[in-house]
Order: C-alpha cells, then sequence, then structure tokens
C-alpha cells in the first residue's frame, strides 16, 4: 500500500531547509590572512632542556560584529607549529612538534595569545615521552580587516 506524505508536510520540510541552509550559508566570517612568524625559545625539564625554533604558521578569520547576539568583532586564529622542531640542549636528540591550535579572540589592535602545544623525541615511540611548551604571541591587527599585521613569538616552560 502507497502512502502519501500531504502536501503540508513537504513544503514546510523544504521550507525549514531552504532557512537552515540560509543561516548556514550565510556565515559573518570573511576571508583568512595569514602569516609565518619565526618562533624559538627553550623548555626547561627532564629528561633535558630542549631549544625549540621554527616557523609558526598563524591565520586569522574575521567574523563580524552581530548587533543581533550582541557579538563585537572577533578573530578565529589558528596556530600551526607543525613546521617548529627542537633540539635535546644535553644529547642533540632531535624533538618534533604536532601542535595546532584554534582560538577565538576578541578584534583588538594588538593581543597576546598563550597556547600549549606536545612536543617528543623524533623516534617512533618518542610520542610516549611527550611534553608540553608554551608558545607565545604578541600580535597586532587591521581593526577593519582583522588581518595581522605583524607579530613576535617566543616558546618557553609551561608553569602548569
Amino acid at each position: 500500500m502507497k502512502t502519501h506524505r500531504p502536501l503540508f508536510a513537504r513544503v514546510v520540510i523544504s521550507l525549514l531547509v531552504a532557512m537552515l541552509g540560509g543561516l548556514l550559508g550565510g556565515s559573518s566570517a570573511l576571508a583568512d590572512s595569514s602569516v609565518a612568524i619565526a618562533i624559538s625559545g627553550t623548555v626547561d625539564g627532564s629528561p633535558e632542556s630542549v631549544y625549540v625554533s621554527g616557523l609558526a604558521q598563524v591565520t586569522s578569520t574575521l567574523v563580524k560584529a552581530d548587533a543581533t547576539f550582541n557579538h563585537p568583532a572577533r578573530v578565529i586564529l589558528s596556530i600551526d607549529l607543525h613546521n617548529v622542531t627542537g633540539k635535546g640542549l644535553r644529547t642533540g636528540a632531535t624533538y618534533v612538534t604536532k601542535g595546532q591550535d584554534e582560538v577565538l579572540r576578541p578584534l583588538a589592535p594588538s593581543d597576546v595569545v598563550q597556547v600549549a602545544f606536545p612536543f617528543y623525541p623524533n623516534t617512533t615511540i618518542g610520542f610516549r615521552s611527550a611534553r608540553s611548551g608554551l608558545a607565545s604571541f604578541n600580535l597586532s591587527f587591521d581593526v577593519t580587516t582583522g588581518n595581522i599585521t605583524g607579530g613576535t613569538a617566543t616558546v618557553s616552560t609551561p608553569s602548569f
């Protein structure tokens, strides 16, 4: 036996899908800006202190102000530390990072952002002895576009 949904139900479902698509598709995020920032510093600890350096890729996406929900302009920052490596100060061992993080920050002319990241010896089982480093970024922004206009970064030992 065939059953037919009423026409009204199909119309309502179609309208709901169209409205949801409009809400999701009508994003308030704008184009990204991305910069490579030199980063370096020493993480102290056991079994040895590690000098970490490389290029951090920081991408900023502007999220426009939303008067409906009383949200000021913000930026989504994507911080990628895959091109950052370390060298053991006692053994000379190579350390790798796999850190990638995203944070939502209020848009301001300048901001200090800190993210913890893992690093470990570059061996097949090195991940078993992963440690944490702290990456600190001093960033400046164009407050109209949300683009990153400059930045510096350091690595240090986390205090947690």
